[in-house]
C-alpha cells in the first residue's frame, strides 16, 4: 500500500438533494425571467405612452416573480443545511483541509 493514498471519492448526492438543487435553479431562472418580463413590459408600455398599462402589467406579473423569488429563497435556506460527503455542514468551522482551526490556537503550523 502506498503512503500517498488519495482520499475517497465523495458519495453521489442523494436524490432528494439533486431534486432540491434542480428546483432551486429552476425557481431562480423563473423569477429572473419574470422580473425581466416586468421591466421589459413596463418599458414597452411607457414607450407607447401608457403609464396605466405599465402599472397594470407590473401588478399582473409581479405575483409570479415574487412567488418564484420566495420559493428560491426558501430552497436556498434549505440547501444551506445540506450535509457534505463527510457528514459536516459547510459552516462547521472546518477548513478545506478538514481540520478545525481556532483563531489564536497554536496548531503547529508556522
Amino acid at each position: 500500500m502506498s503512503s500517498t493514498m488519495s482520499p475517497p471519492a465523495p458519495a453521489p448526492a442523494a436524490p432528494a438533494s439533486r431534486v432540491t438543487t434542480f428546483l432551486f435553479a429552476l425557481s431562480v431562472v423563473f423569477f429572473l425571467v419574470a422580473g425581466l418580463a416586468i421591466v421589459v413590459g413596463q418599458i414597452v408600455a411607457l414607450a407607447a405612452g401608457d403609464a396605466t398599462a405599465a402599472r397594470h402589467w407590473a401588478s399582473a406579473v409581479a405575483p409570479y416573480a415574487f412567488g418564484g423569488a420566495s420559493v428560491s429563497g426558501l430552497l436556498s435556506f434549505a440547501l444551506s443545511y445540506k450535509k457534505g460527503a463527510d457528514g459536516h455542514t459547510p459552516s462547521d468551522g472546518d477548513d478545506e483541509d478538514g481540520r478545525d482551526d481556532e483563531v489564536g490556537e497554536d496548531n503547529g503550523r508556522g
